[in-house]
């Protein structure tokens, strides 16, 4: 499955309640790219209320080389032929770092 690869780091420079706690970098591979547009335009996802397309976001902790935690990201299309069975509710209990 096609996705979206980002990561997130704590903002270091945040210098008001305005900024983003997280910020960084994120990619997509041309190849993916076509294949994520590919399936949007033969209806292949779950579309939202407002027509929007849905997204399934998955999340790891992570530790740069420098030690410096981070959260990798994983996105893709939320696809409409997937298993619909409700998420079940999280409770955190730590920092997420």
């Amino acid at each position: 499955m096609p996705a979206f690869n980002a990561s997130l780091f704590q903002n270091d420079r945040k210098e008001s309640d305005k900024q983003p706690d997280f910020t960084g970098p994120g990619s997509i591979t041309k190849e993916d790219f076509l294949k994520v547009y590919d399936q949007v335009m033969s209806g292949g996802y779950n579309e939202g209320r407002d027509g929007e397309i849905k997204l399934r976001v998955a999340g790891w902790r992570r530790e740069s080389s420098a030690g410096k935690k981070y959260i990798s990201l994983l996105l893709s299309v939320d696809d409409y032929n997937a298993e619909k069975t409700a998420p079940k509710p999280v409770t955190v209990t730590d920092d997420i770092f």
